[in-house]
């Protein structure tokens, strides 16, 4: 999926002592009508985007950072092993928010996942266990794997069947554009953005500073 994830900035030697800020993402879609745990106003989207990214990173960079340290360094497939600290992040978080009554549109946490992906790519690439240059493929095929395993373990309280549908089609989406877009040699990286609404106040977003669920 040339541009959907394309490779940030080259990774740093140590550790950052706090976490990345979330990159600015701007939905293309107006808002659509309907079920606000689905489908929300653009200006609460972007809040909620941040946060949940900022949360993500914050806890990767922070008290997650040997634990997934640890996961990153199992087994030889590093795409599966990204996909499980990818997916198990986004349940935290997901978890924390259900237990709060509150949830994450879809659009949110697949654009926030994007985000998450590039940065366990990066520890990654830090650890050697990936090429510091040419991981875009890998990386984009653990946030597609992590996008499965997510909705595999995420419970069905937590998630609604129309957020279920939104996740299948975002997915789906992304999948099309892969094969429309062809082989990366040719083009020059760019994001596209997902035309999902996103939102929930920002203030409602976890601190993502728990414990990680869900088995790295």
């Amino acid at each position: 999926m040339p541009g959907l994830l394309a490779q940030g900035a080259s990774p740093q030697q140590q550790p950052p002592q706090s976490a990345p800020q979330p990159r600015q993402q701007q939905p293309q879609a107006q808002p659509e009508q309907g079920d606000p745990r689905v489908n929300v106003d653009r200006q609460k989207g972007q809040e909620m985007y941040n946060a949940v990214v900022e949360s993500a990173l914050k806890y990767l960079y922070g008290p997650g950072l040997k634990q997934v340290e640890q996961a990153l360094g199992q087994g030889d497939n590093i795409v599966e092993r990204m996909g499980v600290v990818i997916s198990t992040v986004m349940l935290t978080i997901q978890n924390a928010l259900a237990a709060q009554g509150k949830t994450v549109p879809p659009g949110v946490m697949f654009q926030a996942g994007m985000e998450l992906a590039k940065a366990v790519g990066e520890m990654a690439q830090e650890m050697g266990r990936l090429p510091q240059q040419g991981g875009a493929d890998a990386i984009e095929s653990a946030f597609m794997a992590a996008m499965g395993r997510f909705g595999q373990l995420v419970s069905d309280a937590a998630m609604t069947q129309e957020q279920r549908q939104r996740y299948a089609e975002l997915i789906r989406t992304v999948r099309e554009l892969k094969q429309q877009a062809g082989p990366r040699e040719t083009q020059e990286p760019q994001r596209q953005e997902q035309g999902e609404p996103m939102g929930q106040e920002a203030r409602e977003a976890p601190t993502a500073r728990q414990p990680m669920q869900g088995g790295m």
